[in-house]
């Protein structure tokens, strides 16, 4: 086994040597499908519950006719619940500590470590809520909450160009991960919805396309109705892989990024709540396999 280059600047000068500078255009196209991608799915999520919430609203108004929304028991058990899902909001999650890799490009094997920094990096965020993607460092952090505000989602991920030298139907494409996060969602009489995707997807220069999208741990989805108050926290180091078809002589995107969904609906006695905050640290990106 030989270390043909080591180093971010040496590992960075071979690939342009062999595959010339990775081309911005195809970096844009892939940061366009995945803010178009979750902006029409939101789009239709929205459309969808609208039509729902149309069509259940009479029976929420049937079973709840003889609840006074001026109750001053009920107002004062909703300013409380209010409070505390704020401040279940305001949690701080400690953004797991970057570990220190060093980038090589291994000879006979095709295999390539990349680290920080990385080459791009992109969010989504269409309410105003927190994502934030650090390509120098690696990084990114998500949070999202819904108090009885409907349907809210963020998003944000980090990108790796990988210059293939060989074709490959089963190229090896693996990430490491140092997360935390902490997310629950709870109904008072309503429902609410958590949903969160860890993914590794790949975008091909070549082939103007995604050739390859997964989702990896961590993911969950998660909802309450009624009175159920569901939640959990996570802090700890993962890897995932995945495989793609690679063409000879071609560029490819790494991208390692996440999802976050939150879902909670209101009424005239009450509301539901949803949060997700997430903060994860990649401090390598692999490319091949040494077998």
């Amino acid at each position: 086994m030989t270390i043909i280059a080591r180093g971010h600047k040496q590992v960075r000068n071979y690939e342009r040597a062999l595959g010339g500078e990775p081309p911005r255009s195809s970096l844009r196209k892939s940061q366009s499908d995945l803010t178009r991608t979750l902006t029409q799915r939101l789009r239709k999520t929205n459309a969808d519950r609208k039509e729902i919430a149309a069509l259940t609203k009479q029976k929420q108004n049937l079973l709840l006719k003889n609840v006074s929304r001026r109750d001053p028991a009920l107002k004062q058990a909703n300013a409380e619940l209010e409070r505390v899902y704020a401040q279940r909001a305001k949690r701080k999650l400690t953004r797991p500590r970057i570990r220190t890799f060093e980038p090589r490009v291994i000879s006979g094997s095709n295999f390539t470590i990349h680290v920080p920094p990385y080459d791009a990096d992109w969010t989504f965020n269409p309410s105003g809520n927190a994502a934030t993607a650090n390509k120098g460092a690696g990084t990114y952090d998500l949070a999202c909450q819904s108090i009885g505000d409907g349907t809210q989602e963020v998003a944000a991920g980090v990108m790796s160009w990988f210059f293939c030298t060989a074709a490959d139907p089963q190229q090896r494409f693996a990430a490491l991960l140092d997360f935390s996060d902490d997310w629950w969602d709870s109904a008072s009489g309503y429902v609410a919805h958590n949903d969160f995707r860890m993914r590794l997807w790949v975008f091909g220069h070549s082939e103007n396309a995604w050739v390859h999208q997964s989702d990896v741990q961590p993911s969950w989805s998660d909802g309450v109705g009624w009175f159920e108050d569901h939640g959990g926290s996570d802090e700890r180091r993962t890897s995932a892989e995945v495989f793609f078809p690679a063409r000879a002589n071609s560029w490819y995107q790494a991208w390692v990024w996440s999802d976050a969904w939150v879902y909670a609906d209101s009424g005239f006695w009450g509301f539901a709540a949803s949060s997700i905050h997430f903060s994860a640290s990649v401090p390598l990106m692999v490319f091949g396999s040494l077998f």
